[in-house]
């Protein structure tokens, strides 16, 4: 795990490229249109270093959680001091400032989409069945998929209103809707079926996530044995490392979530395990004791072997893969925004703060270049969805005024300073107030992940 340096370090880093970016885009149209820049800052509060160039002060300042371009006239009070000079925001047409505005949400848009293109274009690895469409290959016994009568076999040509959906697509879905029922449509033997599925909750790393028991054809005909526990019930009953379980009862044993359920709902019942040693299928009697609930013969199967891919596109197909999964994941953020409207989703699931951010940032920046490179896209698309949010101080507060201002011209009526005024201020308190739930929320869930020991990696899970 990376020390607190080095992840602040990391944190600052992508904090610091995704503000950049931003103010970038209103700097440059600002810019473009001949708006004076007074300010271009890195951070808000007192300066701590930088440099002066024509008319702007380029700054870093000393908090790292935003930054800010201030233009000249773009304040409401300003107005009140006398008529405002030509460079000045308020002093520019409406359309112009609506594109001030928009450029940087669009700036944060645009790397969503560059990233993961790049890479694309580097050749980026990952598992084959992510990018395969969503036949199924295996269901867990007792799972939500079991009930609602789905088969290994089934093609899922619809999945919650997604036509033709990839696995990675799927599983992501499916994370992302806890104990909520969704419509899928199958297609079975030429036949297409709709089929609603109720997902199931879990526990996720840093909130509850869905649950269907679906999973792709198997890598493997089996479980490999990777350690066995001593005084366990799979000691006794003489299993050894590098044993294949293939079968328990009647139920064949493709993959390590099968086993997980099948022993799991067995307390005390005495199974009959099917495993390969040497080539030779064996058979073997136990009996799962009681682990806090779950059945558990005292086993750690060996990691499975996925098939990987390796995805080397062209500029144009990067571009156009990247711009589908920047859709694909812009459509759950909305999702994710409209259940928490909803009452169906917390806000402390749903958003994450500096903390959160820097946690994921450092975990990202753990496993390579590549990974962070791809949790920046998908927080910089979330930063330029969430700044069109349509809240006074945000970039979507000030293009939402721009149109009330446009409708009221129209109608031969004025948004007059005062009233402009205190919009702000309340949206100022908005966001005040959701910074800092948010911040607490990252705070406690940050902190009790801490005190949470971490749960051993796939070779040492123990059914």
């Amino acid at each position: 795990m990376l020390d607190f340096v080095t992840t602040l370090i990391v944190f600052l880093f992508v904090i610091g490229v995704l503000i950049f970016v931003h103010e970038l885009g209103h700097f440059a149209v600002a810019k473009f249109f001949k708006i004076r820049v007074e300010v271009f800052s890195l951070g808000f509060g007192p300066r701590l270093f930088g440099f002066r160039r024509g008319e702007t002060d380029y700054r870093v300042s000393a908090i790292p959680l935003g930054g800010y371009v201030k233009m000249l006239g773009e304040n409401p009070e300003e107005a009140r001091l006398g008529p405002l000079p030509p460079e000045a925001f308020l002093a520019r047409p409406k359309w112009q400032r609506f594109l001030v505005a928009l450029a940087g949400p669009a700036m944060n848009l645009l790397l969503a989409i560059l990233l993961p293109a790049a890479l694309f274009m580097m050749s980026y690895p990952g598992p084959a069945y992510r990018v395969e469409p969503a036949r199924i290959g295996a269901i867990v016994p007792g799972s939500p998929a079991e009930r609602a009568g789905l088969r290994p076999g089934d093609l899922i040509v619809e999945f919650d209103g997604h036509r033709n959906p990839t696995w990675g697509e799927v599983e992501d879905l499916t994370l992302a809707k806890p104990n909520q029922t969704v419509i899928i449509v199958i297609e079975r033997e030429g036949e297409r079926r709709r089929v609603p599925l109720t997902l199931e909750a879990v526990q996720g790393r840093f909130d509850t996530v869905g649950e269907s028991g679906l999973l792709p054809p198997p890598a493997t005909d089996g479980v490999v044995i990777a350690q066995v526990e001593r005084g366990s019930p799979a000691e006794a009953a003489g299993l050894r490392p590098g044993d294949k379980i293939v079968r328990i009862d009647d139920v064949e044993i493709t993959a390590f979530p099968i086993l997980v359920a099948v022993v799991g709902r067995s307390i005390g019942k005495e199974l009959t395990l099917t495993y390969v040693r040497d080539g030779e299928r064996r058979q073997v009697k136990l009996v799962p004791f009681n682990d806090r609930g779950r059945g558990r013969i005292g086993i750690a199967p060996e990691p499975e072997p996925l098939r990987r891919s390796t995805v080397r596109m062209g500029v144009g197909a990067a571009l156009r893969e990247s711009f589908r999964q920047n859709i694909f994941y812009a459509r759950l953020t909305l999702e994710a925004l409209v259940d928490v409207f909803r009452g169906q989703r917390t806000v402390r699931e749903t958003f994450a703060g500096p903390v959160r951010i820097a946690d994921l940032s450092g975990k990202a920046a753990e496993r390579g270049v590549k990974e962070l490179l791809i949790v920046m896209s998908l927080i910089s698309l979330n930063l330029g969805l969430f700044n069109l949010f349509p809240i006074p101080v945000l970039d979507g507060g000030l293009i939402l005024m721009l149109f009330v201002e446009w409708v009221m011209g129209l109608a031969g009526k004025e948004l007059t300073m005062s009233l402009r005024e205190k919009i702000q201020t309340v949206g100022l308190a908005l966001i005040l107030l959701l910074m800092g739930y948010v911040l607490y929320s990252d705070i406690a869930i940050t902190l009790s992940e801490r005190a949470r020991p971490e749960p051993p990696p796939p070779a040492h899970a123990k059914p």
